[in-house]
């Protein structure tokens, strides 16, 4: 499983992102374990108290676990690497929270670690982290197998499209999807050779090619929003510059900016917008049956827990019934009695723990695979929409061009009309002159025989 970590702080933010349903499915806390709060935001809040008696700017280590796509990942080969991440870096027995969140058909996991010693109240260092996480999903890869992702074979074969958490939640926000700008720049960047080639193909697909203010390579949609080319399109650096050259001979953002304003007219926009509003009722059904589904299979949670928690009170209260009081009490605690009792009501505690376990397992494969249906419909949708999106994006390209070439023969003749006549005036002159100069006017007699005074 892929494993992402870094140092972090701020508390409250962090909880509300786990404890978040916006995108997730499922949301379960799993485990809250050396702390006195029982909450996801008491439990994260009392990490951050702790760590104001130490200088320790970022008092969080926050990780999280993504298995392969449908792969069944259970809850005991979740924790083995756990633990083997907490051996790796130094966290045995650190205060820790567990969350699972379910999205889309699959589940990942988010494990938040306490780097405050509290007994000696400093931060544990963290060293190469990345490196050990790599290290260790590795190793998951090839002990579940798993097909490896080319990037930890190689990491030169690793994905270059390396967007922050916080810049993907943004463009979700937005209704933009970042996968689809990385498909059309990395299509249009298989289809050209040099740079006039791949801007023409990026204005095939509705993007726009400019220099950037800071990043030397930027693109821009129809609606001038600006990205960067090798972070969002997912394209090296240096393979740019070897391809495109310097990109000084680019027009600059707000340049592009204003064209593309002048190139969009009412009539495309409504084009565009009529597009979307077709997109969101076609996905509208997928989304009320995914409602609907989501609260099918929170129903059934909720009903199990419920069970699970009174089979656990039966249980707690027949191993304390168990226990003779009085006299003969103390004649069981002598005699050992006692001890045999406790201890077949501990193996009885865990093996209904592991039942319970299995039982909440096998419901969340279950709503898994029912989730994963589902998606395949969502794909279906959006890959159509995608395709019609590009299909209108080249029909724009076509109609711009089509425009600029009308606008090109339309100045050409307007232009002639003015420099021909300018033309023929000078051309007039010319022969003024000429006549002036070869053929003098002859003075009258009047003129001639004029004396002076």
């Amino acid at each position: 499983m892929i494993i992402k970590a870094s140092q972090r702080s701020g508390a409250r933010n962090l909880a509300n992102h786990l404890a978040s349903t916006y995108e997730n499915d499922h949301v379960s806390i799993h485990e809250i374990r050396g702390l006195a709060g029982q909450s996801l935001h008491a439990a994260l809040l009392e990490i951050d108290a702790v760590s104001q008696g130490t200088r320790c700017q970022k008092p969080m280590f926050s990780c999280s676990f993504n298995p392969p796509v449908n792969a069944e990942v259970s809850y005991a080969q979740f924790n083995d690497a756990f633990e083997r991440l907490e051996r790796k870096l130094g966290l045995t027995d650190q205060p820790r929270i567990v969350v699972y969140h379910e999205k889309e058909g699959r589940r990942h996991c988010h494990v938040v670690w306490s780097r405050i010693d509290v007994d000696e109240m400093t931060s544990i260092r963290m060293s190469h982290f990345k490196y050990k996480c790599t290290d260790i999903s590795r190793q998951l890869y090839l002990e579940h197998g798993w097909d490896m992702p080319k990037g930890l074979i190689d990491k030169r074969e690793r994905d270059p499209f390396n967007i922050s958490h916080v810049e993907w939640q943004q463009l979700k926000r937005q209704g933009i999807d970042p996968k689809e700008i990385k498909m059309l720049c990395q299509d249009a960047w298989k289809h050209s050779d040099n740079l006039q080639s791949f801007k023409h193909a990026l204005e095939e697909r509705s993007l726009f090619l400019a220099q950037g203010d800071r990043r030397g390579f930027v693109v821009l949609d129809n609606s001038s929003k600006v990205y960067s080319l090798s972070r969002f399109g997912g394209i090296k650096t240096k393979e740019l510059k070897n391809r495109l050259g310097s990109p000084d001979q680019l027009p600059t953002v707000t340049a592009m900016q204003d064209k593309i304003r002048l190139s969009f007219n009412s009539e495309i926009l409504s084009s565009i917008a009529l597009l979307k509003k077709r997109h969101a009722n076609e996905i509208q059904p997928l989304q009320d049956k995914k409602a609907e589904l989501v609260r099918v299979q929170r129903a059934e949670r909720r009903e199990l827990s419920d069970q699970q928690r009174v089979k656990r009170h039966i249980l707690a209260k027949e191993g304390r019934d168990k226990f003779r009081r009085g006299l003969m009490g103390f004649f069981d605690k002598v005699t050992g009695r006692y001890r045999r009792i406790r201890l077949i009501n501990k193996e009885e505690t865990e093996s209904l723990k592991l039942e319970q376990i299995l039982a909440l397992e096998t419901m969340v494969f279950r709503h898994g695979a029912s989730r994963s249906v589902l998606q395949d419909e969502f794909k279906q949708v959006l890959d159509k929409q995608q395709q019609e999106r590009i299909l209108l994006a080249k029909h724009i390209n076509e109609f711009r061009q089509m425009r600029e070439r009308e606008r090109k023969n339309s100045i050409r003749p307007a232009f002639d009309r003015a420099t021909r006549g300018k033309s023929q005036d000078r051309n007039e002159r010319v022969d003024l002159s000429y006549d002036r100069k070869n053929h003098p006017r002859k003075r009258s007699n009047r003129t001639r025989e004029r004396k002076p005074e």
